[in-house]
């Protein structure tokens, strides 16, 4: 069992920014590699084929290396509000399931983050959609010059409702993301040999790369079809 304690030593505004700065490091740094992933998804059957890495290059030559970053600056200016309603809907989802003593279980844990993960992403779905909107856009000969041009065009020409198009994949997606995370947390003792309060720092690094990918593989089907409706104008 879990116990659910404020850490003193950063306040809930410190560790939002570090989360927000972490977040967009990373974002900026996998950008092209998520480029390349979306464009596979919903291009034709011969981007599909090619692979994201022959797509990523292909974009590289034709609009150049700028254009791997189509729609970073939009994903990093998502997290902070993202950021923010994840963790205020996580605290409230904790002491939804905590026992009463304070505890709570650590399946109950994965729960909570991934019920909260869930309401976030709603929140902040229409900057997601507008992402994939720049990424598949020819940077050359753009539809939509930047986020506020792109969220008022998809407003005003398609309506309300398209800011919100493929949503109901992302709910759907969170239920193998959860059994995913349960599935690689009840087994890690197994796994390893050993009880969890032991685990090494490498040891909690592997699991979650191993976490994050039987998750993906298990909910990347529901993200495909969610892409391919984005685009759909």
């Amino acid at each position: 069992m879990a116990t659910w304690r404020r850490d003193s030593r950063l306040t809930g505004s410190q560790r939002l920014v570090c989360a927000g700065l972490a977040g967009v490091l990373s974002l900026s740094l996998t950008a092209p590699l998520e480029l390349a992933t979306v464009l596979a998804q919903v291009g034709g059957a011969r981007d599909r084929a090619r692979g994201p890495w022959a797509v990523g290059l292909r974009v590289w030559r034709a609009e150049g290396p700028r254009a791997l970053w189509k729609g970073n600056g939009v994903a990093c200016l998502r997290l902070f509000p993202c950021s923010a309603v994840q963790l205020a809907a996580y605290r409230k989802f904790v002491m939804l399931f905590m026992d009463d003593l304070g505890h709570i279980s650590q399946g109950r844990s994965i729960l909570a983050g991934s019920l909260a993960g869930m309401v976030s992403t709603i929140v902040t779905y229409p900057t997601d959609l507008i992402k994939t909107r720049l990424i598949v856009q020819n940077m050359l000969e753009p539809s939509y010059k930047g986020i506020l041009h792109a969220f008022s065009t998809i407003y005003q020409q398609e309506g309300f409702l398209a800011l919100y198009r493929g949503v109901s994949l992302t709910v759907l997606g969170a239920l193998p993301f959860s059994a995913g995370s349960l599935l690689v947390y009840m087994n890690l003792e197994n796994i390893w040999n050993g009880p969890r309060d032991r685990f090494s720092v490498l040891q909690n690094f592997a699991n979650m790369c191993l976490a994050a990918a039987v998750t993906q593989t298990l909910s990347f089907p529901f993200d495909t079809v969610k892409r391919k409706m984005q685009v759909r104008s």
